[in-house]
């Protein structure tokens, strides 16, 4: 249990370090930063160095405490019917879909990427 605590808190620093730049109220740029930081997150999960599962909840974690991240992930939800299907990786797909629903936004082709999110009987109790 420690053993991933601790791998998910270097995983967060290293995710944290590596945000780009937003810009100051500039769309563009912070679309760009997002994408970039879920190319980053999509590398680490492929050379195992992170679940994806972990790497969602890093997100959440960045969403409540790293402004740069919220203000990105907040933009690219905000306009992903704007944004090619291909564009991002599946792990910031999956994410800014998340945000979206979580901000009553309406669907984009991007909702076909993504599972259906069910709860397990686990989660349940």
């Amino acid at each position: 249990m420690q053993e991933n605590e601790d791998k998910i808190t270097l995983a967060y620093e290293k995710i944290r370090k590596n945000m780009p730049s937003i810009g100051f109220l500039s769309p563009k740029k912070r679309i760009k930063a997002y994408i970039n930081i879920t190319k980053v997150v999509e590398f680490m999960i492929e050379s195992d160095e992170l679940s994806e599962q972990d790497a969602l909840f890093i997100f959440s974690m960045l969403m409540r405490k790293f402004s740069p991240f919220q203000k990105a992930a907040s933009m690219t939800a905000m306009s992903l019917d704007k944004i090619g299907r291909n564009v991002m990786p599946s792990i910031g797909v999956q994410f800014a879909v998340a945000a979206r629903r979580n901000l009553n936004l309406s669907e984009t082709v991007h909702y076909q990427d993504v599972p259906e999110l069910t709860e397990t009987e686990e989660d349940k109790e």
